[in-house]
């Protein structure tokens, strides 16, 4: 398999915290945000039979300070770093790096999420259904205001986001982690474009198998001040989790 972790957005609602940071290196319960996504990647190798090869990890505003991060651990994988002097966004960030990824599957995680996903469950059911991309999905009471995902029989995800019938609904929201096959190279663009309203949209209207895993426990966006302390607390609570679900490499990155 081959990894990516989208780490390049600009993090402008937690300014000023960001003004010389780049939001994944921020710190949640002292270890760096990106961390708790690294973490899956080390999973893949822990707790599968399978190993990610290569790993690219994308970059923007002050990529030093994800790399530094990056540097502090023992990769079992090539890793790349993919620097976009001009913002990319995800799904342009992903086309960029098409060369190195076509050649297997690759498990995508947003870089500015706290979650535990079972990763062998998630590859597991990815490969049970042979589906071209499978979405991470996580419930949630407002769904149907913010971008629902609408999920038809045998897990087959129908729509995203009202994007093929305005009338369309669902009680969950994409978590910001999938896994893809090659295909959805040839419905990304070379240039800056969402992967949600080109990639994932366009396997959906080209009748391919998107699926979507459920994922019940654990899982935090930091995307505002509130919610960036939110999930400080509640992981800090919840410390003895984390430890035991978190790799040995990840929990070195600590303080």
């Amino acid at each position: 398999m081959n990894g990516f972790l989208l780490a390049a957005g600009l993090g402008t609602r937690l300014r000023p915290l960001t003004d010389k940071t780049a939001k994944p290196a921020l710190e949640v319960a002292g270890l760096p945000m990106l961390a708790y996504s690294l973490n899956l990647f080390y999973q893949v190798h822990a707790a599968t039979p399978h190993t990610i090869d290569k790993l690219v990890v994308n970059t923007h505003h002050a990529p030093q300070t994800i790399t530094t991060i990056l540097d502090r651990v023992e990769h079992p994988w090539q890793l790349h770093i993919s620097h976009e002097p001009q913002l990319l966004d995800t799904g342009g960030g992903v086309k960029k790096c098409e060369s190195l990824l076509r050649d297997a599957p690759t498990l995508l995680a947003n870089a500015d999420i706290v979650c535990d996903v079972d990763v062998a469950k998630l590859l597991r059911f990815h490969a049970a259904r042979g589906a071209d991309l499978t979405l991470v999905v996580v419930p949630h009471p407002r769904a149907h205001e913010i971008a629902p995902i609408t999920i038809g029989e045998d897990d087959r995800i129908v729509d995203i986001n009202r994007t093929f019938e305005i009338h369309n609904t669902g009680s969950h929201l994409y978590a910001g982690i999938a896994v893809f096959e090659p295909a959805l190279f040839d419905h990304l663009k070379n240039e800056p474009s969402s992967i949600v309203y080109t990639g994932y949209t366009g396997l959906v209207a080209a009748g391919k198998r998107v699926c979507a895993y459920i994922h019940r426990d654990h899982w935090y966006d930091c995307g505002t001040p509130e919610s960036y302390a939110a999930v400080n607390r509640a992981v800090a609570t919840n410390a003895w989790h984390w430890q035991k679900f978190l790799v040995p490499e990840i929990e070195r990155l600590r303080g």
